[in-house]
């Protein structure tokens, strides 16, 4: 792509990275509390799933002023990214931490709760979420195992159309080697 396309890297580190996504999770653990808390009143708690029980026990343990400290570090990334964007267009990740792992048997019957895998799945999407930012995603490849690898472009406030453009550039390079998974919906075919 350099070459076809004359595009250049530039390695970035974003700061605070950690205390990014300990901000992020706080916000959307606090704001899912408080937005499903009316809703709650009136379920029979054994009717909703432990993982959803213990999520919103944890979200519902947060204090106002650390949903405010969060929102202070919120405004510290959007500088950091501001800084990042003036040397670069976009920023490159992993679409995802980890390539999809195995569910646990008992899931559809108890639920799922892994946070560990469920952090290495959001490790690079915190930025996009969090901060509000453009972001697109497109398949490039496969694992070892056979397992779809993505790569995310993350952009600045209204530059979706560049990373519409970089993600089709990607794409018509990559799309040769895609394969359908064994268990595929076409929601898009007409019946």
């Amino acid at each position: 792509m350099v070459n076809k396309y004359g595009w250049t890297t530039v390695e970035v580190t974003v700061p605070e990275i950690e205390a990014m996504r300990l901000s992020h999770y706080l916000t959307i653990g606090s704001e899912c509390s408080n937005t499903v808390s009316g809703y709650l009143e009136n379920v029979n708690k054994a009717e909703v799933g432990w993982d959803v029980r213990v999520g919103l026990a944890v979200y519902g343990s947060f204090h106002s002023h650390e949903y405010l400290n969060a929102q202070k570090m919120r405004y510290r990334q959007l500088k950091f990214h501001q800084k990042i964007f003036s040397i670069a267009d976009v920023i490159v990740t992993p679409t995802v931490g980890v390539t999809a792992y195995t569910i646990k048997d008992d899931a559809l019957e108890t639920g799922e709760l892994d946070y560990i895998n469920g952090a290495a799945l959001v490790r690079y999407q915190i930025a996009g979420n969090f901060l509000g930012l453009p972001a697109v995603t497109v398949p490039v490849g496969y694992d070892k195992s056979g397992l779809p690898i993505g790569l995310q472009f993350i952009g600045k406030p209204w530059c979706e159309s560049l990373l519409i453009y970089i993600a089709s550039v990607v794409q018509a390079i990559c799309i040769l080697g895609y394969k359908q998974p064994e268990v595929f919906y076409d929601m898009l075919a007409k019946e």
